[in-house]
C-alpha cells in the first residue's frame, strides 16, 4: 500500500489514493499471513508432516483442515475460495467452501455517530457445486461436528485480512473509523494529524469502492481536498514591541482619515497585510505542526505552514496550509488546507478581538460545517487562543482602547478590519475640531509629491476615505509613517489629538 500512496503523492492530478491489491497480491498476502501461524504450511520437505505442509489449520487431529483461500475479484465484489478436507479416521471429504461477495457502501450509525461502512455482503455460499445460502444455519451446525468455530469461523478466518465478520448480514465489514485505526494508534502522537487529513470521511463520502477486473479494495477520494493556495506574503515582519507599537501608529492614520465622512464615529481600519504581520506576531510557529508517522515501511511526514488570514465577502478566511509527503522524497507532495470562516467580533468587556468560525473550507472544492472545527484545531495541539470554535485574542481591544474613546464594533470592510471607534462625551469637542480640520491639514501634506496617489483620490471625492486610504496603503512603509507624522503634526497646530488617539 505505501507503493500505492507514493503514486499518489507523485501525481498532482490524482483524484484518489487507492488502498487495493490485486488478485496475486491478495493470495500471496494470504499465504504469508497463513506461514506465519503455521511455519509449514506449503513447504515440500517430506521430513514434515503431511498435515502441517498440506493444511493452513488443521481440524483437530485427524479430522482434516483448511487448505487456505483463494480470491478473485470483479467489478461487483470479490470471490472466495476455500479448499477443506473434512473427515474421521483417515477417511476425509474433499471439497470447497465457495462465497460470493457484493460490494457495498452507505452510512451507519455507530454509537450515535455517522460513519461509512465499506460492506461485502455474502451473495451465495457452496460447498462444492452445493449452494448453501438458504440453510446457513444448518451448514454452520454440521461444519461444528469437525471444527469448533463451525462455518462462521472458517469465514472469519478466511477473511480475516479484509475485515470483520458479521453473522446477522452475512457480510465483511469495514467503518470509516477502522480505516483511521489502520493507519494511526488512536494513542499515537500524529492522531491529530490524521484526524484531520481523514476527519471528512463520512461528511463528504470520501470512502469509495476500489473494485475493478483483477483488483480489490478501497479508495479515498483526496483529490476533493486537494488545494491550490500558496502561504501569505507580507512584505514586513513584526519581530518586537517597538515595531508593534510602529504598525499600529501606521494605521492610525486610517483613523484621522476615516473623519473626512464625517459622522459621529472614527474608523480605524486596519488592512489585510497588516493583520498578516500581527498574527504572525501573535501567534508565530505555535501553530505550525510537523509529525511523522510509518506506514508499512516508510516514513512520512504531515506537516502545517504558518497560519494567515484572508479578507473575502466581509469575513476574514484563516487557512492552515497542510502537506503530506514521504519523508525521503519531499518534492512529491498532497496539499490540501483547512480554512476556517470567520466573523469578527468584541468580547463583551470590550477586552477580547473574537473569530466565530461559521463554515470550513477544505481544499478548492470543499465545504464542510462548523461542527468539525474541534477536528481540525486539533491539529495545533493544545493552544490558548483556541476556545470551542472561535479564536480569541486576548486582550487585543487594549492596543487602540483609552479612556477617551472606545471600540464599538468590528467588521471587515473590503481589504481592511474596520473597528468603528466612538469618543466619550468628554471628547466630543475634540472630535468635532478633528473633523473641522482634517481638510485643511491633508491641503497642506498632500503638497508633497511622494503623495500623488493620495492627493490624486482627495481630489476626486474628499469624502471617500476608502479610495484615499487604498492609496495610502499603496506607499512603503517608510513613507507611511513619514505620512503619518506629517498629518499627525500638522493636525497638532489645530487641535488637541491627544486623548482621541491611543
Amino acid at each position: 500500500a505505501s507503493n500505492k500512496l507514493d503514486t499518489f503523492l507523485a501525481d498532482d492530478t490524482a483524484q484518489t489514493f487507492d488502498f487495493v491489491l490485486t488478485s496475486s497480491e491478495a493470495n500471496a498476502a494470504l499465504k504469508a499471513m497463513y506461514a506465519s501461524n503455521n511455519l509449514d504450511f506449503g513447504k515440500t520437505d517430506t521430513n514434515i508432516d503431511i498435515n502441517k505442509r498440506k493444511y493452513a489449520m488443521e481440524f483437530g487431529s485427524g479430522n482434516g483442515g483448511f487448505k487456505g483461500v483463494t480470491v478473485k475479484f470483479d467489478e461487483t465484489g470479490l470471490s472466495l475460495e476455500a479448499g477443506i478436507d473434512a473427515g474421521f479416521s483417515g477417511i476425509y471429504y474433499q471439497t470447497t467452501l465457495y462465497l460470493d461477495l457484493d460490494v457495498k457502501i452507505e452510512q451507519v450509525t455507530i454509537n450515535d455517530e455517522i460513519q461509512t461502512q465499506y460492506k461485502l455482503q455474502i451473495k451465495n455460499i457452496k460447498f462444492g457445486n452445493m449452494p448453501i445460502l438458504w440453510m446457513y444455519d444448518l451448514a454452520d451446525w454440521i461444519v461444528g461436528r469437525f471444527n469448533e468455530d463451525g462455518l462462521n469461523g472458517l469465514i472469519q478466518n478466511a477473511v480475516s485480512g479484509f475485515g470483520n465478520y458479521d453473522l446477522k448480514t452475512k457480510s465483511i465489514w469495514l467503518n470509516s473509523k477502522d480505516l483511521k485505526n489502520l493507519i494511526s494508534d488512536e494513542d499515537s502522537d500524529n492522531r491529530a494529524m490524521i484526524e484531520a487529513l481523514l476527519g471528512f470521511i463520512d461528511e463528504e463520502e470520501l470512502l469509495l469502492s476500489g473494485f475493478g477486473e483483477n483488483q480489490g479494495g478501497i479508495a479515498l477520494a483526496l483529490g476533493k481536498m486537494r488545494s491550490s493556495k500558496t502561504p501569505y506574503q507580507t512584505t514586513n515582519e513584526i519581530s518586537n514591541e517597538n515595531e508593534l507599537e510602529d504598525m499600529f501608529q501606521t494605521q492610525l492614520t486610517s483613523l484621522l482619515l476615516s473623519s473626512l465622512g464625517g459622522g459621529s464615529t472614527l474608523n480605524y481600519d486596519m488592512h489585510e497585510e497588516a493583520f498578516n504581520q500581527l498574527v504572525a506576531y501573535y501567534i508565530g510557529d505555535s501553530m505550525d505542526m510537523t509529525q511523522s508517522f510509518d506506514f508499512e515501511d516508510y516514513e512520512y511526514t504531515l506537516e502545517t505552514l504558518p497560519l494567515y488570514a484572508n479578507f473575502i465577502n466581509n469575513k476574514i478566511h484563516f487557512t492552515i496550509i497542510m502537506k503530506l509527503y514521504n519523508t525521503a522524497n519531499p518534492t512529491d507532495v498532497f496539499q490540501t488546507d483547512f480554512t476556517l470562516l470567520t466573523i469578527p467580533s468584541i468580547s463583551t468587556n470590550k477586552k477580547d478581538l473574537i473569530f466565530s468560525v461559521d463554515s470550513i473550507n477544505i481544499g478548492d472544492e470543499t465545504t464542510v460545517t462548523n461542527d468539525k472545527v474541534s477536528t481540525i484545531l486539533a491539529l495545533v495541539g493544545d493552544n490558548e487562543i483556541i476556545v470551542g470554535n472561535k479564536i480569541v485574542l486576548k486582550d487585543f481591544m487594549d492596543n487602540f482602547s483609552n479612556q477617551a474613546m472606545s471600540v464599538q464594533s468590528v467588521t471587515v470592510h473590503g481589504k481592511y478590519l474596520r473597528f468603528v471607534v466612538e469618543p466619550t462625551a468628554a471628547n466630543q469637542q475634540a472630535f468635532e475640531d478633528l473633523q473641522d480640520a482634517i481638510d485643511l491639514a491633508l491641503q497642506t501634506v498632500l503638497l508633497d509629491p511622494t503623495y500623488s496617489g493620495i492627493l490624486d483620490a482627495y481630489q476626486n471625492d474628499p469624502d471617500n476615505s476608502e479610495d484615499i486610504l487604498d492609496a495610502f496603503n499603496e506607499l512603503s512603509e517608510a513613507e507611511q509613517v513619514a505620512f503619518y507624522n506629517s498629518l499627525y503634526t500638522t493636525l497638532g497646530t489645530e487641535v488637541d489629538l491627544g486623548g482621541l488617539l491611543p
